[in-house]
């Protein structure tokens, strides 16, 4: 057992929890960053106990002592308990290895050494905002993905003719092309929203120690850790220019909560949108059957992928709100709740790229009816709109009134030749006319 005394404490205060892997990962390079710029300012440490130090964090950083990292991230302190677990870990595997490898009886300390300069209100939120900024890079990726995925549909589809529908009713027929085009605009938006997040979300705290006044560590290290971390991590981050800000304020985060909303809110409307149209009311698409739909309904097939993503589309969207509520619930110069907004956004981030990596499936698999989506064309009363240019609302809406029901577009057209309609407007019956901003209109003949 690796962790100390103030890590069993806080086990009996809030109980035995798993901390993400990532989480662990970024709050030890927060902890190299600090030993690295320590060392580098004022050569605190000895070789040997340096060296000891680097060892120790390199190994937490790789995961090796996952399993020591016990406790929740839902807990009171602001992360302190979490933050100790983290000292108490290094500052015992780092003396074990001073003790083996260089002979040295040292015991090191966890807040003395590895904690010096640090402040649990500094080094968590730039722990979280390391996760989160990887997160949001690979979040960014997959909505490109799936962007790039509807495109390609929207090219793929692009002479294929659809009935557009509104408030559920037969509308004006397009093409699906559209139909996927719509939807790759929809996302596109999300791309956009994200890549803006990126320069909020990448600034960090660490430095500003306590309340954001750095106190007692000097400025030449508050210089050197931000190097270092960027360094370390491999990420573009950056020193708030006003900490106090920084440890007391987190609606950055809150804002990327916002940001993730949206996308969960979109990828929600176009589940939506696919469980119509995959729907035994429409079935202009088919949902495959890639497992059993029914333990008593044999010839059932569900439309899992789609559910499964919205389900974890709404979640996302509840814990965003969430996010918000944790944000105001912060008091003068600290957010006591940054380890529940951490839970929160590590969940939300996990939520959307399952959400994504499941849509970007279905979109693969999915199977397209055209022949079903050209029968409800024909079938449609709503194709007597076509007539709407030349002969006006009024008479459009009597030729509708009149007209029976057809079963296809050369009944209409029969129809209309019977009862005297000039040949213009038969010609009309012609679904690309409809689908399109260019296209000729006759005008009607007057007697």
């Amino acid at each position: 057992m690796k962790y100390g005394k103030q890590t069993e404490l806080a086990l009996q205060n809030f109980g035995r929890g798993r901390v993400p892997e990532k989480l662990i990962r970024a709050y030890g390079e927060v902890k190299k960053a600090a030993i690295l710029a320590i060392q580098k300012t004022e050569r605190f440490f000895p070789p040997e106990v340096y060296e000891s130090l680097l060892a120790a964090i390199e190994e937490l950083i790789s995961g090796k002592w996952n399993e020591e990292c016990v406790i929740p991230l839902q807990q009171g302190g602001a992360g302190t308990s979490f933050h100790m677990n983290i000292n108490e870990i290094i500052a015992s595997r780092a003396t074990e290895i001073l003790h083996q490898t260089y002979n040295i009886q040292r015991n090191l300390h966890p807040l003395e050494d590895v904690n010096r300069y640090q402040s649990t209100n500094d080094t968590f939120p730039t722990a979280v905002t390391i996760v989160l900024f990887r997160d949001l890079l690979r979040i960014e990726e997959m909505v490109i993905a799936l962007q790039a995925t509807l495109v390609q549909k929207e090219k793929t589809y692009s002479l294929i003719p659809i009935m557009g529908r509104t408030e559920l009713q037969d509308a004006l027929p397009m093409t699906l092309g559209q139909v996927f085009g719509g939807w790759a605009g929809m996302i596109e938006r999300d791309r956009w929203r994200l890549h803006k997040l990126k320069d909020r979300v990448r600034v960090v705290a660490l430095g500003g120690t306590a309340v954001g006044t750095g106190f007692p560590a000097p400025q030449e290290y508050v210089f050197a850790v931000e190097q270092y971390l960027r360094d370390v991590t491999g990420l573009p981050l950056a020193r708030s220019q006003n900490l106090p800000d920084a440890i007391a304020h987190h609606d950055d985060w809150s804002e990327l909560a916002s940001g993730y909303l949206l996308l969960a809110r979109n990828l929600e409307k176009l589940c939506n949108d696919l469980l119509l149209y995959t729907s035994s009311f429409l079935q202009e698409m088919t949902h495959p059957e890639i497992q059993y739909g029914s333990t008593i309904m044999a010839a059932k097939t569900n439309p899992v992928l789609l559910e499964w993503v919205k389900g974890m589309c709404m979640r996302a969207a509840a814990l965003c709100r969430l996010v918000e509520d944790y944000h105001a619930a912060g008091n003068l110069q600290l957010n006591a709740f940054v380890p529940f907004i951490a839970e929160a956004m590590l969940e939300i981030a996990d939520l959307l790229q399952r959400s994504l990596e499941g849509m970007i499936r279905f979109l693969e698999i999915v199977v397209v009816n055209t022949d079903t989506m050209a029968r409800h064309i024909d079938h449609s009363r709503a194709m007597l709109n076509l007539f709407l240019p030349v002969v006006g609302y009024e008479k459009t809406k009597a030729i509708a009134q009149k007209m029976p029901s057809f079963s296809n577009l050369e009944d209409l057209k029969r129809w209309l030749a019977e009862n005297g309609f000039p040949e213009d407007l038969q010609n009309l019956c012609d679904i690309s006319s409809l689908t399109r901003f260019i296209r000729k209109i006759p005008k009607e003949k007057k007697p």
